[in-house]
């Protein structure tokens, strides 16, 4: 009796304990990132992509006026991880976009004929800033993670990609040289309406100068490179373009309206400042004269813009059993 119960005992014990080890969850991985939550920041360049500025990815960099005024643009989001290859983000940033035919004077003095791109955009003479409000979701994919099994997801360093879908808030601003100061100015130029905004571009009519919306869908997509610090802390770079739903985010677009538009749909004050903003060539070239619904942006191509940020990510849950263990 006592060997049997002296059996039973030991049984038991065996299985528990068999119980007890298969119960027991993987050692988690150092660096693999685990459902749960985290909190982050960004800052970095912002560029505006549009109609003012340059034609070319490396005109625009490698202009030599590029840096004398760079644009930043940072903020905040919040992560959920959902599986190692997989996170979710809300963002809210603020910046500024800048973009200037300036860019373009050292191609332009080197232009062979006065048609050449570079001349044509530098004798425009436009300029635009902006100060932008975004929000949006996104959506991250690390390829690396895919399968948590292999050595390569707890590598610290993986690239990833992401993609979403934003609201943004601009409200573009030109300048000018104030004719009684003699000072450059900077103006906000959605209620002048310097191209006419609207349907009809034959004539001047009231659907023709429907105001441009200052919020805007946007959805960017872009690439990164994060580096697990440790199990809490992460940085890394990241670039992100934002195709917009708009092709008036700089205020250039199709043509130059006549001067008796903006006197029958502006008031005399407004109509007098239109005029001085929507044609510069002056200042580069006194001799050029506007021509009525001349050429001044390509409507057909949309504006959008870019940043490339820093980030920093701190993660709020650490090392908790996920779900497919």
């Amino acid at each position: 009796m006592r060997k049997n119960i002296a059996r039973g005992l030991l049984a038991i014990c065996l299985s528990a304990a068999a119980f007890t080890a298969k119960a027991q969850p993987a050692i988690p991985r150092e660096y693999i990132e685990y459902p749960g939550f985290s909190l982050g920041m960004n800052f970095g360049l912002a560029d505006l992509w549009g109609d003012v500025g340059t034609q070319g990815l490396l005109d625009h960099y490698a202009n030599g006026k590029y840096f004398d005024k760079p644009m930043f643009m940072g903020g905040i989001f919040g992560r959920y991880v959902s599986h190692p290859s997989i996170g979710w983000r809300l963002n809210l940033n603020y910046g500024t976009l800048y973009a200037t035919d300036q860019w373009n004077e050292k191609k332009a003095k080197k232009a062979k004929t006065v048609e050449e791109d570079a001349y044509q955009r530098y004798l425009r003479n436009q300029d635009v800033k902006t100060n932008i409000w975004e929000g949006s979701v996104m959506i991250e994919v690390l390829p690396l993670r895919f399968n948590s099994e292999n050595p390569s997801a707890d590598n610290r360093l993986q690239p990833y990609a992401i993609a979403g879908i934003g609201l943004f808030h601009a409200n573009p601003s030109t300048s000018y040289i104030d004719p009684y100061s003699g000072r450059r100015k900077w103006v906000e130029i959605n209620d002048l309406r310097l191209e006419g905004e609207g349907n009809s571009y034959s004539e001047a009519v009231p659907s023709f100068a429907r105001k441009t919306k200052e919020f805007q869908i946007a959805f960017p997509v872009g690439l990164g490179l994060r580096y697990d610090v440790n199990s809490e802390l992460a940085v890394g770079v990241e670039y992100s373009y934002r195709f917009t739903m708009t092709d008036r985010l700089d205020a250039v677009s199709s043509e130059y309206p006549t001067d008796a538009y903006y006197d029958k749909y502006l008031s005399p004050e407004d109509a007098e400042l239109a005029k001085a903003l929507v044609d510069k060539m002056w200042e580069i070239d006194p001799s050029v004269e506007r021509k009525a619904w001349a050429t001044r942006g390509n409507k057909d191509v949309l504006d959008g813009y870019s940043t490339f940020s820093v980030m920093l990510i701190y993660k709020l849950n650490k090392n908790k059993e996920p779900w497919w263990y």
